[in-house]
């Protein structure tokens, strides 16, 4: 298209002004339906993802609903044996506990002190008298009464076992012929035992 006028002649590609416009329509377009794309996503997302938690937080509610049921059945037990515990329960407990020995302590310091080469087989605890059966190998340059000695005087020292044992005893120590082996019993007694 020529438009004439005072000094010359101007040209106008109006087709190219439309196409130009139309190209920026198709960009917004583009991006309007990119945009609304992602807006949707977004919420889709988001709605799973709320739907997820509250789900979640719905089975940890039933969850603790039941163990507070479960807690109420026993609390409603408990109140309906109407179980009273006297004074003087808590005071024969209190009894017992101070009568008890504990073992593992006991039998930890018997293991501690034992010497090298020599086993423990057998003990029993009856009447405030403690029974330790055993055996072990001298060479030839030991003497098993004085090993022996030296392993109750060990006893004897350590607190964790005299507290309660006071006195010790060697019942025995045979030794069998040629192979070095020792046989050995000691009796243990408890403070009860000695009056005490």
């Amino acid at each position: 298209m020529s438009v004439k006028g005072g000094a010359g002649l101007y040209r106008l590609n109006l087709i190219r002004a439309t196409r130009e416009r139309e190209i920026k329509s198709e960009r917004k377009k583009r991006l309007a339906f990119i945009i609304g794309a992602g807006c949707f996503g977004f919420f889709a997302i988001s709605l799973i993802y709320s739907t997820l938690t509250i789900w979640q937080m719905e089975h940890v509610i039933t969850i603790e609903k039941d163990k507070v049921s479960r807690l109420k059945q026993e609390y409603t037990k408990y109140t309906a044996t109407k179980l009273i515990v006297d004074k003087s329960d808590i005071e024969q407990l209190g009894e017992l506990q101070d009568k008890g020995i504990l073992w593992t302590k006991k039998l930890a310091a018997m293991a501690n002190h034992l010497p090298e080469n020599y086993w423990i087989t057998h003990f029993a605890y009856n009447n405030n008298e403690l029974k330790v059966n055993g055996y072990g190998y001298t060479n030839t340059q030991q003497e098993q009464l004085l090993v022996l000695d030296a392993y109750l005087e060990g006893l004897k020292k350590d607190t964790t076992f005299s507290d309660v044992f006071g006195r010790l005893k060697l019942n025995y120590a045979d030794r069998a012929g040629e192979s070095g082996r020792v046989a050995f019993e000691f009796s243990a007694y408890t403070s009860k035992w000695m009056g005490q």
